[in-house]
């Protein structure tokens, strides 16, 4: 910004002193009107209203990309909040399938100790009928 600023001040100068040194008097022709001013004025005038002109544009720059940036953040907190509900259920749907797993991990046991015990029982069996047999 100051060095902008700076590069203005220095046009600024540069101008005022060509408009100084080319202070004659012209005809300035309009399409209704004729006037005769000091080229001087002509050269202010002129530079005057291109100052405002870029002026009026980097407004409406600076109001559009506001505007972009103020959409941009609306954006950005919707999906936070979206990422945050995401990351919720995501926490919900772990935690029911532990639950889950749990519950299964603990019926699989029971069946499996069941299981062992019917094979342990069937094994000392056949190793009774075995030794019996000798």
């Amino acid at each position: 910004m100051e060095i902008s600023f700076i590069f203005s001040l220095i046009f600024a100068i540069l101008v005022a002193v060509f408009a100084l040194k080319n202070a004659d008097s012209v005809m300035i022709d309009f399409f209704f009107a004729k006037v005769q001013v000091s080229q001087a004025i002509v050269i202010f005038v002129s530079a005057a209203l291109g100052a405002v002109i870029v002026t009026i544009l980097g407004f409406v720059r600076q109001l559009k990309l506001t505007l972009k940036i103020k959409e941009q953040s609306r954006k950005i907190k919707k999906l936070e909040e979206e990422k945050v509900l995401l990351e919720s259920r995501i926490e919900e749907i772990i935690s029911e399938k532990d639950l889950k797993m749990g519950t299964d991990f603990e019926v699989n046991s029971v069946e499996n100790s069941e299981i062992k015990n019917i094979n342990s029982k069937e094994n000392s069996d056949k190793n009774e009928a075995i030794t019996d047999e000798k």
